[in-house]
């Protein structure tokens, strides 16, 4: 028998929708085993306005009623954690690992409202999670018909080897649960970076008409790539940083997600 996951959900209490949280539900549908969810409901300062007008800021007994009725509805197993720590990147990380969270599920509405950004709290919770985290945006489709997985399969070093395996294997698994297409992008920026495409192909076990190979750079491959297929979620690798490269942006991960509309899995 399957084992019981916990989904770690991030829910925004200053929003109207919970992306988050709609695609736990969906997902908990889909798995033979339903999922154990841990409800994670903070606000995050860095991105939303904590002045005492802001009436996002208020929530009655109702508003959390409404919030656990689809799980009630669907008889699924959760816990509901309000927390009021304004250290908002630290404290999903450690609910997150207290819970032994097999995925984290957060929402991102940057697209949507540029006021509401994508806050550097939560690019700490993508770079240190030690477990996969669902990117999950309003309006992304409930059935997944298309998953595509972003490689960098010419970088043969131990790193990018298992990140790329993770990354693959991750793609795939969701692709089955989902009984949906499972395609692959690696984008490279010169001849003399081209992957070996014939390795690909064996090690990918997919037809190559599945597999994207494009010059260019990532974020853009990538996007296009997506758009192309009609993608609804991209898999994608982002590595831990430590010391000054913590206040850098600008990895390939972080690029992509700033170009695309779709739903990101990241895996570290």
């Amino acid at each position: 028998m399957s084992k019981q996951d916990t989904l770690f959900v991030i829910v925004d209490p200053t929003q109207k929708e919970h992306a988050a949280l709609e695609r736990a539900v969906i997902t908990s549908r889909l798995r033979d085993v339903s999922p154990k969810l841990k409800v994670f409901v903070a606000v995050d300062s860095a991105a939303v306005s904590l002045d005492a007008e802001n009436p996002d800021l208020y929530r009655t007994s109702e508003w959390f009623e409404n919030l656990k009725k689809p799980m009630i509805d669907d008889g699924l197993d959760f816990t509901l954690v309000i927390c009021w720590s304004t250290q908002w990147h630290e404290a999903v990380l450690q609910a997150a690992k207290r819970t032994e969270a097999d995925l984290i599920l957060m929402p991102d509405y940057s697209a949507k409202e540029t006021r509401n950004r994508f806050s550097d709290a939560k690019w700490q919770v993508l770079r240190h999670a030690t477990c996969p985290v669902l990117i999950c945006r309003p309006g992304a489709d409930s059935q997944r018909k298309v998953v595509l997985a972003a490689v960098k399969m010419q970088d043969t070093s131990p790193q990018y080897t298992e990140l790329c395996d993770k990354i693959i294997a991750r793609g795939k698994w969701m692709a089955e649960r989902y009984n949906a297409d499972f395609q692959v992008v690696n984008a490279y920026a010169d001849s003399l970076s081209y992957p070996d495409r014939g390795n690909m192909v064996r090690k990918l076990g997919i037809d190559s008409d599945k597999i994207h190979v494009r010059q260019g750079s990532p974020d853009e491959v990538v996007a296009d790539v997506a758009e192309e297929v009609d993608a609804d979620i991209i898999v994608v690798g982002t590595l831990k940083r430590r010391g000054v490269m913590l206040a850098m942006r600008g990895n390939t991960s972080e690029q992509v997600m700033g170009r695309v509309r779709q739903d990101i899995m990241t895996l570290n």
